[in-house]
């Protein structure tokens, strides 16, 4: 059958980003995987969501997927690892253009992209933390994932306050990614009782003056 003479009513699976099926070059397709398994994640979490859920929504053959993920814990894993770049790339862009270089500023900068993140797509930032369902390899994966933006914020910090020594930043960065990670896991459950500056205004406050006590 010539192109174009496709009958009344076939499926046929939809081009991506105009690429026909079949020719979709392969960062095009992981692309489109991740975001077809993403929005399965976030609307479903991992447990509920299968491979075949994948495929179908990707309109690709499971073999397709699992040459580019290998598991489902695999493109979970992949769907993390880009949230954190996205997060960090957003951070760095924010903290450029931060002036002055001080704790307070580095403080309220990374709340602005920490909260910012929550409050724009919550179940896109809470697949960060899933409760369950990754076995031992694939949690360590993903805390190795963690200790990067970590040790991006510890570069931030000493790049900008070059006093600090490598323990002091390293305490600043864990304080920014877990006291945040606690107070946006609090914040999602009661964003009634305080609104997102108010937060970011605490944070940094606190965070700050704890910091300036060592």
């Amino acid at each position: 059958m010539a192109a174009g003479d496709d009958r009344p009513g076939e499926a046929h699976p939809q081009d991506v980003q105009g690429f026909r099926h079949g020719r979709v070059p392969r960062a095009v397709r992981a692309q489109q995987l991740l975001d077809c398994a993403e929005a399965l994640f976030v609307e479903h979490g991992l447990d509920g969501v299968s491979v075949e859920d994948i495929c179908r929504a990707a309109e690709v053959s499971r073999p397709v997927f699992y040459d580019h993920f290998g598991s489902r814990t695999g493109a979970y894993i992949a769907c993390v690892r880009r949230i954190r770049q996205e997060f960090q790339e957003g951070l760095l862009g924010l903290m450029r253009a931060a002036e002055p270089a001080d704790l307070a500023t580095v403080f309220r900068v990374a709340g602005e992209a920490f909260f910012t993140l929550i409050e724009q797509a919550p179940h896109r930032w809470a697949m960060l933390y899933p409760a369950m369902g990754l076995s031992r390899e694939s949690a360590d994966q993903l805390e190795s994932l963690r200790e990067e933006t970590v040790q991006t914020l510890v570069v931030l910090i000493r790049t900008r306050l070059p006093e600090f020594s490598t323990t002091d930043a390293m305490v600043a960065a864990q304080m920014i990614s877990g006291g945040g990670e606690q107070l946006g896991r609090w914040w999602l459950r009661h964003r009634d009782e305080a609104s997102r500056d108010e937060v970011i205004d605490a944070y940094q406050r606190y965070a700050t003056a704890a910091l300036l006590g060592m």
